[in-house]
């Protein structure tokens, strides 16, 4: 039976479901191709933070974007995403204070409500937390997190009701490509065409480029996450980047707090290395990081543990756009920020696809030629890499 589709997506993560969910709204009829099932890789382990402080203004640009949507989930795509406001803080050490201005006021430009507070208003905002050594930090009062599995699906659902298919535990095995043209695709569970291949296969995504005859320098970012048990008496608190400590952490239902490092990534895994256990110290080591911050979370209990892998660039910045035959396009190496970029990026793609150039982002310097070209992507008022090998 030949199956022939307008476009053909990679993966159903977050990001190609949001491709599919926007392509359907425009008329195309898509297909997903999942080797798993929905949301099995970077997506469901995603820490869900929604927030847009950056210091690249074209993330915080598509994260202003996304957040139009998070905020109104219900009337722009339909179903959930389990967003949640809490407030967001932004932490960074005190040499950053310029850079940290700077980016903040990059935001507020953009229109994003963001501001520069000090150590004693985190305090009233967050009694629990330990301020002494906090002179300045950015503030982002609507921001908060979500689940990014329930996105996934929100988007997956309504794609599939305006006119996508989705096919799950579909192998890719090769490319139908015809005069430097891609046709389709060849999987485990036959042929697919279409003259548009999109690879958003996040981890995976340097494998299956290969079957097309383009190398992109994609290698795997592997972190670990916990959840404690708050005691009883921290009610609540902010989502907070804290690169001060080298963490980041979360309120969760059920009175837990979700905690994980910057600095405890394990690079260059197989994509398909084993997910079942975090890194033999990584548990005391978070423990200890929210403690200098909540110290009262000394008297909280571990819940659970759990890893996420996702595919890293080398200016751990994302690649968009088309590349080696025609009709191919990348949109992959999120490096573990895309699920809060994620609705304006399925609306910039399909604005590249059936316009031929994004109109609400400018995602042009995400290129994946960058590389060749030697022009990796740095924020004005760079902090440095969010992601550190803990090897290195």
């Amino acid at each position: 039976m030949t199956q022939t589709f307008d476009a053909i997506i990679i993966g159903a993560g977050v990001i190609g479901t949001s491709i599919a969910f926007h392509l359907s709204k425009r008329g195309m009829k898509p297909v997903i191709l999942e080797r798993k099932q929905v949301a099995f890789g970077a997506t469901g382990s995603s820490s869900g933070l929604v927030r847009m402080h950056y210091d690249l203004e074209a993330e915080s640009r598509l994260a202003w974007e996304s957040f139009q949507y998070f905020r109104n989930w219900g009337e722009r795509v339909g179903g959930e995403c389990g967003f949640r406001r809490t407030g967001f803080l932004h932490i960074e050490p005190a040499e950053h204070e310029d850079k940290l201005r700077a980016n903040v006021a990059m935001h507020q430009r953009i229109g994003i409500p963001s501001s520069i507070i000090s150590g004693d208003d985190v305090r009233k905002l967050s009694p629990s937390f330990k301020t002494d050594d906090i002179a300045f930090a950015a503030y982002e009062p609507e921001s908060g997190y979500a689940d990014a599995t329930l996105t996934a699906n929100s988007f997956l659902d309504v794609a599939k009701a305006t006119g996508a298919v989705y096919t799950q535990d579909c192998e890719l095995l090769g490319a139908h490509v015809a005069s430097g043209k891609v046709t389709g695709v060849k999987t485990s569970r036959g042929d697919f065409f279409a003259p548009i291949v999109i690879n958003a296969a996040g981890s995976w995504a340097g494998i299956v480029s290969n079957f097309f005859g383009v190398t992109i320098p994609l290698d795997t970012w592997t972190h670990d996450v916990l959840h404690i048990r708050r005691p009883a008496h921290i009610q609540d608190h902010l989502t907070v980047i804290d690169s001060s400590l080298g963490m980041y952490f979360r309120p969760d239902s059920g009175d837990l707090t979700l905690v994980a490092l910057e600095d405890d990534s394990r690079i260059g895994e197989a994509p398909d290395a084993d997910r079942h256990y975090v890194a033999k110290d990584f548990v005391e080591r978070a423990i200890d990081r929210i403690c200098l911050r909540v110290p009262d979370m000394e008297q909280g209990s571990l819940h659970s543990s759990h890893v996420g892998r996702d595919g890293l660039t080398p200016d751990q910045r994302a690649i968009i756009g088309s590349a080696g035959p025609e009709g191919y396009f990348l949109v992959t190496g999120f490096s573990g920020t895309g699920f809060k970029l994620s609705p304006a990026i399925g609306l910039c793609v399909s604005e590249l696809i059936l316009d031929g150039k994004a109109a609400t982002v400018d995602i042009s310097g995400f290129d994946p030629l960058r590389f060749e070209r030697g022009e990796l992507l740095k924020g004005d008022h760079s902090y440095g890499f969010i992601w550190r090998d803990s090897s290195a």
